[in-house]
């Protein structure tokens, strides 16, 4: 566990650590369960997580958590490798041009 506590001891949290959160205005809600893809040989990063059905989530109520959407987005950084946070988009993503070069 010794090898744990190394790893621990040199991980910073950015006072500003938010990655993605739900958009209120275009109505975008329960963004959770995220993860992380790399294009394969590239530093170009991806986020995938899921959401409420738009633009039915939020009429479902309680049930709106059983009806999900899989979304992803392009990750940026800032000048210190920092995730600057995700804004969400309603238009989908084009995974054949995102991979056309891989």
């Amino acid at each position: 566990m010794e090898h744990v506590k190394a790893l621990w001891d040199k991980l910073t949290i950015p006072e500003n650590n938010i990655v993605i959160q739900k958009d209120s205005k275009q109505e975008i809600l329960g963004t959770g369960h995220n993860s992380t893809i790399q294009v394969p040989g590239k530093d170009e990063w991806y986020l995938v997580y899921h959401r409420m059905t738009y633009p039915k989530g939020k009429e479902m109520g309680r049930f709106s958590g059983f009806h999900r959407e899989v979304c992803v987005n392009k990750m940026e950084f800032d000048a210190y490798g920092n995730i600057v946070e995700v804004k969400h988009t309603l238009e989908g993503f084009n995974f054949k041009t995102a991979l056309s070069n891989c």
